[in-house]
């Protein structure tokens, strides 16, 4: 939020109780009172290259591994393990890592 302050731009915060769950984006989305068109999940993945590629969608919707791979000029690409999420963005599952973008 910093990083938009700074910059002057306009933001609305959303909060929701997740009781220390892992929440779905889905229901995130329905928590807060919006459509799941508005509401974004943040994927990563690897290429077959060991690069890794950040992909951003809709909540309600699953990325095509095969169309992801193409766009970035890959063979293929997989999601990395929960698991790595940390270690390899520096982010927490759920998180909002907008500076990795």
């Amino acid at each position: 939020m910093r990083i938009l302050d700074k910059a002057k731009v306009n933001y609305n915060l959303y909060n929701y109780d997740s009781n220390g769950e892992a929440v779905d984006g889905v229901s995130v989305a329905h928590m807060i009172g919006k459509p799941e068109e508005q509401v974004f999940k943040t994927l990563v993945t690897q290429g077959a290259s060991r690069e890794f590629y950040v992909f951003v969608i809709p909540v309600a919707k699953e990325l095509d591994l095969k169309a992801a791979a193409r766009s970035v000029g890959e063979k293929s690409v997989e999601m990395i393990k929960v698991a790595d999420i940390n270690k390899i963005t520096g982010y927490v599952r759920g998180g909002c890592p907008l500076t990795i973008i």
